[in-house]
């Protein structure tokens, strides 16, 4: 376990600090380490290398510790600090925290001939600061539902553009109504999402929650609303409605 997933810094502040949890039931030895990674349109990343990354930030991060053993239930808080520098560039920088789980060895030299399956996982959270950036401007270009191959409405793709020097992050939520006398209903969402920079389109496919309110659908509307979240709170990146017809 991780807390927070993500650390955005503001220009006072310098300090920050993830809480790394060993939640199995086995002790865990810990790698940290900073990567480079370039978000992709249709969601992910893709891991670039440094010099790739005009707008790195892990040059300015000092980190500590870089390695850690944890026992069950043992927790350990990771320590970074922010150095900027005089003269940066207006923007939104950014590296990812890298926690590689390392194999405890004890799967070495195992009587038997059978195969054993040991999983090393590894997780990265973002790590941003922003340098005199605006506020970003999100507009909703395309909201459409597809049919599966099943006959069913199950998946909503939503097109969205993004502008500015800085990433947005928070709920995209997606509601139907039949009628404009009928209630909005929420039949899709994702938390936590995030347009980076480096992306001025993003293209995402949302899993309809209740396909059965769309089965016999003849037209209707939908809504797509992008709330923002953390430094982000109370902030509305956008809202538009999508009329559809029987022939859709």
């Amino acid at each position: 376990m991780i807390s927070p997933t993500r650390v955005v810094f503001d220009e006072r502040q310098r300090h920050a600090k993830i809480f790394l949890i060993n939640s199995s039931q086995e002790y865990k030895t810990y790698r940290l380490s900073f990567k480079e990674k370039r978000a992709l349109p249709q969601g992910g990343y893709q891991d670039i290398a440094s010099e790739e990354n005009p707008m790195r930030l892990s040059e300015l991060l000092r980190m500590t510790p870089k390695q850690v053993r944890l026992a069950p239930g043992e927790r350990q808080v990771v320590k970074l600090a922010l150095r900027r520098k005089k003269g940066m560039a207006e923007g939104e920088y950014r590296s990812h925290l890298f926690f590689q789980a390392l194999p405890n060895g004890q799967e070495q030299g195992q009587p038997g001939g059978g195969i054993r399956l040991n999983m090393i996982m590894s997780y990265s959270i973002p790590v941003i600061y922003r340098q005199s950036t605006s506020l970003p401007q999100v507009e909703v270009e395309q909201a459409q539902i597809l049919r599966s191959d099943t006959g069913l409405y199950d998946t909503v793709a939503v097109t969205l553009k993004r502008n500015g020097n800085a990433s947005s992050f928070g709920n995209l939520r997606v509601l139907w109504r039949q009628n404009q006398q009928a209630q909005w209903q929420q039949i899709a969402l994702t938390n936590s999402y995030s347009i980076y920079p480096e992306v001025s389109r993003a293209e995402l496919k949302l899993t309809i929650l209740k396909p059965e309110l769309l089965q016999n659908r003849r037209s209707g509307q939908l809504k797509v609303v992008y709330d923002g979240g953390s430094e982000y709170t109370e902030q509305q990146f956008a809202e538009r409605i999508f009329t559809v017809s029987s022939g859709q």
